[in-house]
């Protein structure tokens, strides 16, 4: 099929592809480092900017302990600077810097001194505000990581113009792949703020490079931090990370990376091969929670970082800080890297006796400081994610959020914490980190939802705890109480077991490897690249008219190619125009149909797709002779108008539900996907729970309040990132939104999105929407099915009949319907529930009379039940009786077959096997026991040497034949 597809391709030809999406092995990040780093490090005058090295003083070295290559400012610095080579953090109880000199510094004023540096460097940058940790303006991951994940992968190929160039930016990122570290070794996080330097060489437009960047950066190390060269190394790398490849520089201090610089030159391939990059990029990274620590010297990152919440939280648990051991343990608690340290236990014991104390002292003062730092740390990840459109749930990244909030729900039960903090206090550290934050950030909008989020994830927990450790208990009873990583996966991410319940649970260490091994298998597995639909690269690009406008039902235009349909036998019926009234496909929004003539032919436009800059137009039937006769040719079509403006009604419905969705439910509410079609249209949105039915009404009633106001709906072009500024990133309700300029559509004060639909021009087009249902579809995704205009009357009109129906058959007023069905329900359940009495009894006397009956040794008995499930459930009780009398029987329905014979040779239950296999075929099934058990008297001893049998389906006339062959009788 893959050959096939080139060779179609490259003859300017269709392929349609049929096959389901293929995953290909591809190098990791670290592997395409390693094949990287030789030939730089051979040539490094070609890599790296060793001139400004050179002016600033720096000389190159090789360090002893790791071997890599290093620049340093002084012979003194005899090893490269990391803290695996130095052994130490050296700036903990001494500061470093302008610290040093008595002159700490605050989280926020760390970014302040960053921002004044670079925004008045010889280059200036410009400072731009964050952008949301949920990454909707990307399809191939969830969460930012790191600053440039902002502007890959539009903005690194020059396909876009970033918001400023160069630019700097305190982005807050996330990562979940360093879980065990956090707490202990002083500078890991979950969720980090990234201080970002972003550059863009683009072709033509040179900003700066190498050497620039690490001029600025030193500058900002010693003029603005006051930092001697003398403390400063830089080491030679190679940073590879989203397709990018490229050298890199990291800079230490005191043995604390301060931050990387990395020169994007290189695109990679699965395979590990690379090619010049057209636009060379600078994407430099700082940990900000690091500059205040290594400036001011505390003992841990996370008490200058949490600087409120840290000393709030301390104060409602009553925890005292062992400053003396934190003071000890500090300077080497980089010694406890998990992702380095093949011994953990070894490890304690030797930094124990570095500094004196026993390794029982140093761990216990170590542990609940070091659990209340991974509470702190997760909230606050947690908070950021939550703010800004994401929520925990079991699948995709939300997996991860969850897996971090329970982590902090089983540290505070283990702790004890929970009876200090409860709910209550919960929420408010939630609150304390806002504050530790909008120094930074500015204030935080109000969240009206967000209690009730953190309120349903913790009852999930505590109600799914137990069940989780059933399940675990039972994996450990089955590998002998030991758990492999495979297994630790499992139970983490589909059981929703946080790491440390599991060990809590089992008696076992967390492997050190688990969170890396996790982020390993998600980078070695990679979606296959897409095979290219059409190859229309060629031809020029289809100008759409209904952009426009779109009232337009009639026009001309010239073709431009005539494709063959690979799914269709190559017929040639599919069409490209220069210009097209026709909408295609997309947004989730169904395409526009109509008719067209080519050279007096008629032909159904059946479908339309778009394809690159190409709009594609599915023909009912192929167009004769050779393509290249029709080229220019004039052709002249109709788009159906009454499927148009219902498309537009749905899906400016769309938009308007899911205004009414977010203002009814809470700011957590993002669009997670639509589709739009003539009969009725459906929105995903993420919300935690099901809808209340008095939910439904309310968003169906702030919808329709909506339309009624009669808001006008703009529809424009604009500059993607004035569009930003503007809009923000809830323009991006669709998704990911390629090139510099965005069609937006806003409902004036409803709601303003990028949007490459067809739209009305005003709410009161819509006429009316009518909410059908309302379902979970996934953890975290709720959808919503409505109705628009026509539709929505039609609807409306089909429940009155109902309700009119209703009033003349039960002879009643409209507010008389309810309590009349209820009545009629319990009714029905009373009756129902005698019925099965009955139903049972007769049962009962069926059996007892066939086995007390000596004509009766197989009994053959018509069914009017609708399946088996009454036998399955009752017969078992009779089972012994008919084995000692020697009898069966067999019930028999058109949909069903079921038998228990108490001597199982009183028919040949493989040849009903293969009488079901020859006239169903292959997938009929015969299920067969040779032994049952009572299940309405756990007491009662299993019955062996029996044949219980069934068969669901519909059941063919020569079932019955070849019953009555085999010696039954037809039970009268």
């Amino acid at each position: 099929m893959l050959k096939l597809a080139r060779m179609l391709i490259h003859r300017g030809m269709t392929y349609i592809n049929m096959e389901p999406e293929a995953t290909i092995k591809t190098l990791t990040a670290k592997e395409m480092k390693n094949l990287a780093k030789p030939e730089f490090a051979k040539t490094p005058e070609l890599f790296y900017p060793t001139q400004v090295f050179s002016q600033f003083g720096f000389h190159r070295a090789k360090c002893p302990k790791c071997g890599a290559n290093y620049w340093r400012h002084t012979e003194a610095r005899d090893t490269c600077g990391d803290s695996n080579c130095v052994g130490s953090y050296q700036f903990i109880g001494v500061g470093t810097g302008k610290g040093a000199k008595g002159n700490k510094i605050t989280y926020a004023q760390a970014w302040e001194g960053f921002r004044n540096s670079l925004t008045s460097a010889r280059i200036p940058c410009t400072a731009i505000e964050r952008y949301p940790v949920v990454a909707r303006w990307r399809n191939d991951v969830e969460y930012v990581a790191a600053g440039i994940y902002c502007f890959q992968p539009y903005c690194v190929t020059g396909e876009m113009k970033a918001p400023a160039n160069p630019l700097i930016c305190p982005q807050f990122s996330v990562r979940f792949n360093d879980l065990d570290n956090i707490g202990i070794t002083g500078r890991h996080y979950s969720g980090f703020i990234m201080l970002g330097l972003q550059v863009f060489n683009l072709p033509g437009q040179y900003v700066f490079f190498k050497e620039e960047c690490v001029e600025f950066n030193l500058r900002w190390l010693i003029e603005e931090l006051q930092i001697d060269p003398d403390q400063i190394t830089l080491i030679e790398d190679v940073w590879a990370g989203g397709g990018n490849l490229g050298p890199s520089v990291e800079y230490f201090v005191g043995g604390l990376e301060v931050g990387n610089m990395v020169f994007m030159q290189y695109k990679t391939f699965p395979d590990g091969s690379r090619e010049e990059l057209p636009v060379k990029v600078i994407d430099v990274g700082i940990g900000l929670e690091r500059i205040p620590w290594l400036i001011n010297g505390t003992p841990t990152s996370y008490m200058d970082v949490f600087k409120n919440a840290f000393n709030w939280l301390k104060g409602k648990l009553e925890i005292d800080v062992n400053q003396e051991v934190w003071e000890k343990f500090g300077p080497l608690s980089c010694r406890l890297n998990i992702d380095e340290v093949d011994d953990v236990d070894k490890t304690w014991r030797d930094i124990a006796g570095m500094i004196n104390l026993p390794v029982e002292t140093v761990k216990a003062a170590i542990a609940p400081i070091k659990d209340m730092y991974i509470v702190l740390d997760h909230t606050r990840t947690v908070l950021m994610i939550i703010e800004d459109g994401s929520l925990p749930s079991n699948v995709g990244g939300g997996a991860n959020v969850r897996n971090i909030l329970r982590r902090v729900f089983a540290l505070l039960k283990k702790n004890g914490w929970w009876e200090k903090l409860g709910m209550d206090g919960l929420i408010d550290l939630f609150q304390m980190h806002k504050v530790d934050l909008r120094e930074i950030y500015g204030e935080f909008k109000e969240y009206k939802s967000f209690r009730s989020i953190i309120e349903g994830e913790y009852e999930r927990w505590t109600k799914t705890d137990q069940e989780q450790r059933v399940k675990l208990e039972k994996l450990l009873k089955k590998n002998s109480g030991k758990l492999t990583i495979d297994d630790w996966i499992l139970a983490m991410q589909s059981w929703g077991i946080p790491a440390d319940v599991i060990s809590q649970i089992s008696g076992i260490e967390v492997p050190g490897n688990l969170y890396y091994e996790i982020d390993y298998r998600a980078q070695t597995s990679a979606k296959a690249p897409e095979v290219v639909l059409y190859n229309t690269a060629h031809l020029q690009e289809t100008e759409s008219l209904y952009y426009a406008n779109h009232h337009l039902s009639h026009g001309t235009s010239s073709v431009v190619e005539i494709f063959p349909n690979v799914s269709q036998g190559n017929q040639l019926n599919i069409l490209i125009l220069d210009k097209s009234a026709f909408y295609p496909t997309s947004g989730g929004q169904d395409h526009d149909e109509g008719k067209l003539v080519l050279k007096g032919e008629e032909y159904k436009v059946l479908d339309v797709q778009k394809v690159g800059h190409c709009v594609l137009h599915i023909l009912d039937h192929p167009i004769p002779g050779d393509p290249s006769e029709h080229k220019n040719a004039e052709v002249e079509w109709w788009i159906d108008m009454d499927r148009r403006n219902q498309l537009r009604r749905h899906h400016t419905a769309t938009h308007i539900v899911y205004a009414s969705s977010r203002k009814v439910l809470g700011p957590h509410v993002w669009q997670h996907g639509a589709k739009k079609t003539v009969d009725n249209a459906h929105l995903d949105i993420t919300h935690y729970r099901s809808l209340t039915h008095e939910e439904e009404m309310a968003i169906e009633n702030e919808a329709n309040r909506i339309i009624s106001n009669c808001v006008r709906i703009n529809k424009f072009f604009m500059n993607k990132t004035e569009a930003e500024k503007e809009y923000g990133f809830n323009l991006y309700q669709g998704g990911i939104v390629p090139g510099n300029s965005l069609r937006v559509v806003n409902i004036e004060g409803v709601d303003t999105e990028a949007c490459c639909g067809t739209h009305c021009d005003n709410t009161s087009e819509v006429g009316w929407i009518r909410l059908l249902k309302t379902h979970r579809v996934s953890d975290g995704i709720v959808r919503l099915y409505y109705v628009a205009g026509e539709k929505a009357i039609a609807r409306l009109n089909e429940e009155d009949k109902v309700i009119n129906s209703l009033n003349e058959l039960w002879g009643i007023s409209l507010n008389e319907i309810v309590p009349t069905a209820e009545r009629f329900f319990n009714d029905y359940k009373k009756l129902d529930t005698k019925v099965k009495k009955q139903e049972l009894k007769l049962l009962e006397l069926t059996i007892r009379c066939i086995a007390s009956d000596p004509n009766y040794r197989l009994a053959l008995v018509q069914s009017d039940q609708k399946n088996p499930t009454l036998y399955f459930s009752y017969l078992k009780t009779y089972a012994q009786l008919l084995k000692d009398e020697g009898k069966g029987i067999v019930f028999v329905s058109d949909n069903f077959v079921y038998g228990l014979l108490g001597n199982p040779n009183l028919l040949s239950v493989d040849a009903l096997k293969e009488l079901l296999r020859t006239t169903k075929g292959e997938s009929a099934k015969l299920t067969v026991k040779n032994k049952v058990q009572d299940t309405k008297n756990k007491k009662a001893k299993a019955v062996e040497d029996i044949s219980e049998f069934s068969y669901v389906g519909e059941v063919p006339p020569q079932v019955q034949e070849f019953l009555t062959q085999q010696g039954g009788r037809t039970f009268e």
